[in-house]
């Protein structure tokens, strides 16, 4: 028990201290997000000093320090500078889309990664096998964008079958979502197939070459039952691993699949809040990626101290 609750401790410090660092950080960089609101023109000092009275921001930053630890324990995350409107609402909209896009490019990454580790494990120097870690090793050092470009110029463009940006909700017509999910999913999940590749060749090598698997063959196995059977699922326990700690970041990572696929996910939002200086914007949008971040990994912890009962130890 103590195990997991030094995990959950260490997750919300990670939170607190991760986001208290960016309320501070961003209050150092240049622009002042009152008179990019007003513009040059309205911005006489009696119109500038009532419009930081009105956004709380004519108080010492300590003291709006303190307010914006009182509002996240309330989930409460202020009205956004930009538009006024309450920020929560807009992540509650957001967030929903980026989580689908993540799990669309993880599944892409899985279906892609594990088969291809697999051919290159069992067949280390042949041609297959060498030719599955060229193109994990392609998808994993290609630049995002320009797997992106690649891949509307070839299924937009060219072909005509898919959208090369927007997004539809599912509720309101699931074909149209998952078409539009195709594309930025084939982005995200290539550069993350080339990691599961690599987990999954160099942990089923290993496996394979383990005793127990020698004792299978040796009773008269098939070979694709020792593989797929035996060997496989206890080669997975690293890719698990892998794949907790990649989770997380890769909701950060999306900006500039979101931007390039006109997405509107949170990590667009947060783009669009850099931009304005919308500073409640930009605190929550990174609050939220911590949170998000932190909890999958304490998932990862939490499983693989079931599955491992000796890192429970440690």
């Amino acid at each position: 028990m103590n195990y997991y609750i030094r995990r959950i401790i260490v997750a919300l410090l990670t939170v607190l201290i991760s986001s208290s660092l960016v309320f501070f950080a961003i209050r150092i960089l240049p622009g002042d997000p009152v008179l990019m609101r007003l513009g040059e023109s309205a911005a006489t000092p009696e119109v500038v000093a009532q419009m930081a009275a009105r956004l709380g921001m004519d108080i010492p930053v300590p003291v709006q320090y303190l307010h914006w630890l009182g509002g996240l324990v309330q989930f409460d995350f202020g009205n956004s500078i930009a538009t006024g409107r309450p920020v929560a609402e807009e992540l509650v909209k957001r967030l929903p889309r980026s989580l689908e896009l993540m799990a669309g490019g993880i599944l892409v990454s899985l279906c892609i990664g594990i088969p291809l580790g697999v051919v290159a494990a069992r067949r280390p120097d042949s041609i297959v096998g060498h030719t599955a870690s060229v193109v994990a090793l392609v998808g994993l050092s290609a630049p995002t964008f320009v797997k992106g470009l690649i891949l509307i110029i070839l299924f937009s463009i060219t072909l005509g079958w898919l959208p090369s940006s927007g997004y539809t909700p599912f509720l309101e017509d699931p074909a149209a979502n998952l078409r539009a999910m195709m594309l930025p999913s084939l982005t995200l999940g290539l550069g993350f197939a080339g990691v599961v590749q690599r987990v999954t060749r160099s942990s089923l090598a290993e496996t394979l070459n383990r005793d127990y698997v020698r004792t299978v063959r040796a009773k008269g196995v098939s070979e694709r039952r020792a593989v797929y059977r035996h060997a496989l699922p206890n080669a997975m326990i690293p890719v698990i691993s892998v794949v907790g700690m990649r989770i997380g970041s890769m909701l950060g990572g999306m900006v500039v699949i979101e931007n390039l696929f006109n997405w509107p996910g949170l990590s667009s939002y947060l783009i669009e809040a850099c931009y304005a200086r919308d500073y409640p914007a930009i605190q929550a949008s990174l609050f939220i990626i911590f949170l998000v971040f932190s909890f999958i990994s304490l998932t990862m912890d939490v499983l693989m101290g079931v599955i491992n009962p000796r890192r429970r130890d440690v």
